[in-house]
C-alpha cells in the first residue's frame, strides 16, 4: 500500500493502477526524493493550514471547491505541480491566471454590484 503520494492519479479517474498509483514518494504523478516529498507536504500544509477537507465520494468535488483561488495559485507554484493531474483528482477546472488574484467573473460581478449601489 502506498503511503507517500501527494496529488497522484492512477489511470482513469478512480482506477487503482498506472503511474500515480501505489508508488512511494510521488507528487503530482512525478517521482520525488523523500526529502522533496517532505518539503512539498510542508508547503501544502502551510498553504492549506486553515482548511479542513472532508473528502468522501458524495462530496468530493464540493469539498475541493473550498480551496480558494489564491490557494490554488500558491499550490501551482510548486515546481512539480501538474494542473491536469489536480483537475483529474478534484473534478474541478482550475483558473490559475497568476496575473490576477480574482477571476474575471468575480471582478465583473464586483463591478456590477458597485455600479448598482452607485460606487462606480
Amino acid at each position: 500500500m502506498s503511503e507517500k503520494m501527494i496529488f497522484c492519479l492512477g489511470e482513469g479517474r478512480h482506477k487503482s493502477k498506472g503511474i500515480g498509483y501505489q508508488k512511494n514518494h510521488m507528487a503530482f504523478n512525478k517521482k520525488v526524493s523523500e526529502e522533496r516529498y517532505d518539503e512539498i507536504l510542508g508547503e501544502l500544509r502551510k498553504i492549506l493550514e486553515d482548511l479542513k477537507l472532508e473528502l468522501n465520494e458524495e462530496s468530493w468535488s464540493d469539498e475541493w471547491k473550498k480551496v480558494t483561488r489564491k490557494q490554488w495559485i500558491e499550490i501551482s507554484k510548486i515546481p512539480e505541480f501538474d494542473k491536469g493531474v489536480v483537475e483529474g483528482i478534484t473534478g474541478i477546472e482550475l483558473d490559475l491566471d497568476k496575473t490576477e488574484l480574482y477571476s474575471k467573473e468575480t471582478i465583473e460581478n464586483a463591478k456590477r454590484i458597485l455600479k448598482d449601489v452607485g460606487e462606480l
